[in-house]
């Protein structure tokens, strides 16, 4: 299993992500959140609380069993955004 990494930027009241869409390939990747501060992604009913990892919150999502394009919420101070995870083949 790899992880494909998404780094959360706060800039006052906007959130950005990158890369939006992130493409983990079906049942082999998982997807990690960064951010410089506390966040949450919403994905599929569940939350994704960003742990504090030296001076930088973390948070990783398991792997995903269907090619298929989701939208999750990412929550820092209030201010939201949806970007999508976009299921790619396996080998």
């Amino acid at each position: 299993m790899s992880e494909k990494k998404v780094t959360i930027t706060v800039s006052g009241n906007q959130i950005t992500v990158d890369p939006d869409p992130v493409q983990p390939k079906k049942n082999q990747d998982n997807v990690k959140w960064e951010c410089n501060q506390q966040f949450s992604v919403s994905l599929q009913g569940n939350t994704i609380q960003g742990q504090q990892q030296g001076n930088k919150y973390a948070g990783s999502s398991g792997t995903f069993p269907t090619v298929e394009k989701i939208k999750y919420s990412v929550t820092v101070g209030g201010n939201e955004l949806d970007p999508e995870v976009d299921v790619q083949p396996g080998p």
